[in-house]
């Protein structure tokens, strides 16, 4: 079922399916470093099963809790054996932390920014100002120290035109409403906001690397129902359909290029089809402002 959400493709999808199943060998990550935050749990602990899955070389699983990491670390094991698993228990705001995790790890393939901090509903001119700016310290300011500590060890691109490495950030379909329906979760939305505007500069300003704004979709996670959604109301979605998309995206051809290049510096829904997507590939590379933040409607009609 799909909510009133935007959708450029026929075709919306609740769950996984046969295009992004990853256990494919067209959707091999073989050799591949992944990086995930916010790894523990929902979203992130499953985006680590999916790419263990899809066969990576070595899942990076960086969370603030080490009982769920460890979790998530036995279910990898337990998927794919062969899949070298490292663990960090830090904070992405602790830049210290982020540096010493880049340089142990070293050169990298994918980068997931799964971490995300929905302080608790409330009016802002009641809303305790800390905890209303924890949100950008981690959906803001945390992306742009990651971007800055990681990049200088990405996976160098096999040509000028084709990235080597690639960075998601998960997005918040929220904000394709107006203000008057989503009140009250302005220091999530509008923080996530500010976050798919950074990944589209991420882009622009870095040809080495590919960044996309994923949204998972409609996930029963904490941060979900941190927002006061109530899952029995809604037209859910699995964590499998967002992990599996991000293996699609990640894919490469023979010749080490990225298919899914047409997306860099967009924001995209998993829940769109990746076929119909993937048909619509010159639209989307070609007209800049499409699938991205800007002022609705422009340029105006006459």
């Amino acid at each position: 079922m799909q909510p009133p959400l935007p959708c450029p493709t026929a075709t919306w999808h609740n769950d996984t399916y046969k295009a992004i199943e990853p256990t494919q060998d067209g959707l091999s990550q073989e050799g591949k470093t992944i990086i995930i935050t916010g790894a523990g749990t929902g979203i992130g602990q499953q985006t680590a099963l999916s790419f263990a899955k899809a066969s990576a070389a070595h899942l990076v699983l960086i969370g603030r809790t080490l009982s769920t990491l460890s979790a998530t670390k036995d279910l990898v094991s337990a998927t794919n054996a062969s899949t070298k698993i490292s663990v960090y228990t830090a904070s992405v705001t602790d830049r210290n932390a982020m540096r010493k995790i880049a340089d142990e790890v070293g050169a990298w393939h994918v980068l997931v920014l799964g971490a995300a901090s929905i302080p608790p509903p409330g009016p802002l001119g009641s809303d305790n100002l800390d905890k209303y700016w924890e949100a950008y310290e981690v959906n803001v300011k945390s992306v742009i120290q990651i971007t800055q500590l990681f990049l200088p060890t990405a996976a160098p691109p096999p040509s000028d035109s084709n990235p080597g490495a690639i960075i998601y950030a998960m997005g918040a379909g929220g904000f394709a409403f107006g203000a008057k329906i989503t009140a009250t979760l302005s220091a999530y939305l509008v923080s996530k906001i500010a976050q798919t505007k950074l990944i589209e500069y991420i882009a622009a300003e870095n040809p080495g690397v590919a960044a996309i704004t994923v949204h998972p979709g409609m996930v029963d996670t904490a941060v979900f129902r941190g927002a006061g959604a109530d899952p029995a109301k809604l037209p859910m979605d699995t964590a499998n359909l967002a992990a599996d998309f991000l293996v699609w995206c990640s894919r490469s051809s023979g010749d080490g290029k990225r298919p899914c290049q047409f997306l860099n510096g967009k924001m995209v829904f998993a829940n769109w089809d990746v076929e119909e997507l993937e048909a619509m590939a010159e639209r989307i590379q070609s007209d800049e402002a499409f699938l991205t933040i800007g002022l609705g409607g422009w340029p105006f009609a006459a």
